[in-house]
């Protein structure tokens, strides 16, 4: 039996069920004091394995969760995940690309791009043309960092574009290389940007909150974006290009353009994006979460007579995914009501080498952040781990502002989707499925990890 035979029957849903009920049973019997903190464990243990393993849609896995929590602890705790802004940003996003794609904005955009991009020459070019199709998409995507505060606002923009710019393709492979790379560019690209990502956001606001340590946009840039902003993006690119290359002798159908105007509908639908863009690119003055943008654009998509598309449409867009991030929500907040999350953090910075040089002390403050990512969804581990950090690293006199960015790098290198929203969100979409998404993910994390991490470490350590 080969590896990859092995690896199709764990996905099988008998074989899968009964090694996460085994792991779950065993997790449960490893904790010392059986109580919340067990059951909570063993139920992670159980959701994890089935998320991993895929051998149903991550969504039924996260309605599991959702009920096993609600009869171990209670109803409220096992639906906190819904009472998240999170998890309705991701909501409200899926019924953006709807309306997107129903005004006939997201095709328009998709045949201008393209055209513009390659020529009509180029089709019978297949390589050629998906590696600049790539190349320019991710240049683009990643540019949009600097605009949007958030990789999973950005990305629910750009997916139907995206989506809609793959069809040119024949090619599968093509078309999930054109959507994972501008995707992945834009959310390992935030690494760079203080403003591109919540989670860096969210550190260097306890920074400045817990020990009135200021790090500003460009000390951020200047610390990170070289190694962990362009040098990044260019790594994923060739990542992608090299796990989906679409075959030399399949079809490319160039669009033409055949009109020069948009449409009333194209138009107004491009006014409703912008408005939100408008609000989510203005948070630092009115403090509005990113929902409150994504509503507004919803709500005139749809709204009779002014929007583009009616509200009855609503049902043709897939939702279960909200069990899936409902379910790492609540997964999250129950470990961290049980105390878990401050327990762990606290046994786990205790093993940094204070006497070591920088370089390894940066690089265990990752490792402990990214252990952590494991059993939480990315901004839980910043909620709980930066204000015990923080502390510690004033405490025993480490630089803090390369301590905090090092926290901030292993919060955009996932290996699985269940470890983010803006992972969540890339699979709602449909273009790529579980085993494509977490290949390119695992990829992407460790070549970022061998590669890139060891030369910023050694960055901060000049520095400091």
């Amino acid at each position: 039996m080969d590896r990859w035979t092995l690896i199709e029957e764990l996905r099988s849903p008998p074989i899968a069920f009964l090694l996460a009920t085994v792991i779950a049973v065993t997790t449960y019997a490893m904790v010392p004091e059986k109580g919340n903190v067990a059951w909570m464990l063993s139920i992670t243990a159980f959701c994890i394995v089935l998320w991993i393993s895929t051998p149903i849609k991550p969504a039924y896995t996260g309605l599991i969760g959702i009920g096993l929590i609600a009869v171990v602890f209670s109803t409220d705790r096992a639906l906190i995940g819904f009472q998240k802004p999170a998890t309705w940003l991701i909501g409200f996003g899926l019924l953006m690309g709807e309306a997107t794609r129903r005004s006939g904005l997201a095709n328009l955009a998709g045949t201008r791009i393209t055209a513009h991009t390659v020529s009509e020459s180029a089709s019978d070019q297949t390589e050629r043309t998906y590696l600049r199709l790539l190349v320019a998409l991710s240049i683009g995507g990643h540019a949009f960092a600097f605009l949007i505060p958030s990789s999973l606002v950005r990305i629910l923009i750009i997916a139907p574009i995206l989506t809609e710019i793959g069809k040119v393709f024949d090619d599968r492979d093509a078309r999930v290389g054109l959507f994972l790379g501008p995707a992945f560019a834009t959310f390992y690209g935030s690494s760079g940007v203080l403003t591109a990502d919540l989670p860096n956001i969210i550190i260097t606001g306890f920074g400045s909150s817990i020990a009135n340590h200021h790090i500003s946009w460009t000390e951020w840039l200047f610390h990170m974006y070289p190694l962990m902003g362009l040098t990044r993006v260019v790594v994923v690119s060739g990542v992608v290009y090299c796990l989906f290359r679409p075959d030399p002798t399949s079809n490319v159908d160039l669009p033409k353009l055949s009109r020069d105007d948009a449409t009333s509908a194209e138009r107004r639908m491009l006014v409703f994006l912008l408005l939100g863009s408008g609000i989510w690119a203005t948070d630092f003055f009115h403090g509005f979460h990113p929902v409150v943008g994504a509503v507004t654009v919803v709500v005139l998509a749809f709204l009779p007579s002014i929007g583009v598309a009616d509200f009855q449409h609503v049902g043709d867009t897939d939702f279960s995914i909200l069990f899936f991030i409902g379910a790492v929500f609540a997964i999250g907040d129950g470990l961290a009501y049980t105390g878990f999350t401050a327990d762990a953090a606290n046994y786990l910075l205790e093993l940094i080498p204070t006497d070591a040089s920088l370089a390894i002390i940066f690089a265990v403050v990752f490792g402990i952040t990214f252990l952590l990512t494991f059993l939480m969804e990315g901004l839980a581990v910043a909620s709980v781990l930066t204000p015990i950090l923080i502390p510690y690293a004033e405490n025993v006199g480490l630089p803090l502002t390369p301590v905090l960015m090092s926290e901030a790098l292993a919060l955009s290198s996932y290996f699985f989707p269940y470890q983010s929203a803006v992972l969540v969100t890339i699979l709602a979409e449909g273009v790529a499925n579980t085993r494509e998404v977490i290949r390119t993910t695992v990829v992407c994390s460790v070549v970022s990890i061998l590669v890139l991490l060891p030369l910023q470490f050694a960055f901060f350590t000049l520095l400091y």
